[in-house]
């Protein structure tokens, strides 16, 4: 009698299978990353509105951003060549104190705009550790499961959202100055911990061996300078220009969501602070819902779809946000969950789609240089968005809803591109 029992009704969703066989590196960084994804989205919701309570006008933080935006393309440029010569897993561990732990403690301690001009500066090192962190993750996975990685990656940090309703006790309890203080200080912690966990857990993947020996006794300049020619053959290849637009579009969009968004519910649609958490929680949990139930159906391969339909729902979304008034609570809530929904397809098929078009052993150059590229478009808005929140509050949206119109307009012609060439 055959004696093999079926999965348990759990272990037959792909997702969950994916995360408990987990093994190597995969399990090293995705088995850790709770201790990023917790404090992180504890303390975003309400980053914007903590700088405007220590003085930062809309202005200001449009600087601050766009200072963050500046650093992390210079640092997504040096990512490459930074990851093939010291390995993934050296360069992410020296890395990651720059780019989270030392900021956080600026964060925690700040008294004005210069603390806040440093952080962003030190945390535009996170490209850097972007690039040698995935590809520590995923070099050695099986390329099937790669969309299953990056979507248990936006899950660990979702668990936060079933936390954050301590924000908004602690909120009303001790202000929101001393929570952020509390909050930046637990980031800190929690990274330290998580650093020094990776590098005992994982090893330098197969690709990353060889690239690092190629790169003994050659200095980074020399990388840098030879780059040129994978730059350029990035330019000629379409299909990975194209994919970097959407990239680029799709950052820019995060980025005004993540700082302008929460200054036009406390201050035009008036919704209280200690709110904003609850508002949290709710995206949290219809993302985690379609991170279960449809982002394992999704393929990297048939993205046209999905991401189309993704960022026309995004389009929507920010055209209500716009023409939203104070008092509309149930367009507010629905709202929230229809652009957590088009969230839950686009982050993890993007990052997928990204590192699916670049050549497997260049990857390390072409993922830090597709960042770079990415970021020198979306740099000069982090003031331009800034500079129409402080006109109108709404204004922003209709930003993000351009953007989203060109995204589509980009994944119709990279599925041409694709389809044509017989590329994936």
């Amino acid at each position: 009698m055959p004696t093999d029992k079926k999965p348990g009704f759990l272990m037959r969703n792909p997702i969950v299978h994916t995360l408990v066989t987990l093994k190597g590196n995969p399990r090293a960084c995705l088995w850790t990353e709770p201790l990023f994804g917790v404090p992180f989205n504890l303390f975003t919701p309400l980053a914007a509105v903590y700088m405007a309570a220590l003085g930062l006008d809309p202005f200001m933080i449009g600087v601050v951003t766009t200072v963050l935006l500046a650093s992390q393309t210079i640092c997504a440029g040096l990512g490459g060549v930074v990851t093939d010569k010291l390995g993934r897993r050296l360069t992410t561990t020296i890395f990651d104190f720059f780019a989270w732990i030392l900021p956080a403690i600026l964060w925690a301690v700040a008294q004005g705009p210069w603390a806040f001009i440093l952080a962003a500066f030190s945390n535009g090192f996170w490209r850097l550790t972007e690039t040698s962190w995935s590809l520590l993750m995923t070099e050695d996975a099986e390329p099937g499961k790669i969309i299953h990685l990056y979507a248990i990656t936006n899950i660990a940090g979702l668990i936060a959202g079933f936390v954050s309703p301590l924000t908004y006790l602690f909120v009303r309890h001790y202000s929101l100055v001393t929570t952020m203080r509390w909050l930046y200080a637990l980031m800190a912690l929690c990274m330290t911990i998580k650093t020094v966990l990776i590098y005992f857990l994982s090893t330098e993947t197969q690709v990353g061996l060889r690239r690092r020996e190629e790169n003994r006794g050659v200095s980074i300049f020399s990388r840098l300078v030879e780059s040129r020619f994978v730059l350029g053959r990035m330019f000629r290849e379409r299909h990975v220009m194209l994919t970097i637009g959407m990239v680029a579009a799709f950052m820019l969009i995060k980025s005004v969501n993540d700082n302008f968004l929460p200054l036009l519910f406390t201050e035009k649609l008036g919704i209280p602070e200690e709110n904003l958490s609850l508002f949290n929680t709710l995206r949290t949990l219809v993302m985690l819902v379609f991170y279960f139930v449809l982002v394992p159906r999704l393929d990297v391969r048939l993205f046209k779809k999905p991401l189309v339909g993704a960022m026309a729902l995004l389009m929507v979304v920010d055209g209500v946000f716009f023409f939203l008034r104070e008092g509309a609570m149930a367009l507010i809530v629905a709202n929230v969950l229809a652009e957590a929904a088009a969230l839950s397809i686009l982050t993890p098929m993007l990052a997928s789609l990204n590192m699916q078009v670049l050549d497997k052993e260049e990857r390390a150059r072409m993922f830090a240089f597709s960042l770079m590229l990415a970021l020198l478009v979306t740099s000069p808005f982090g003031t331009v968005a800034g500079w129409l929140s402080k006109v109108d509050r709404g204004l922003p949206m209709l930003l993000n809803m351009a953007l989203a119109a060109l995204s589509i307009g980009l994944a119709l012609r990279l599925d041409h591109v694709l389809q044509d060439n017989d590329l994936i």
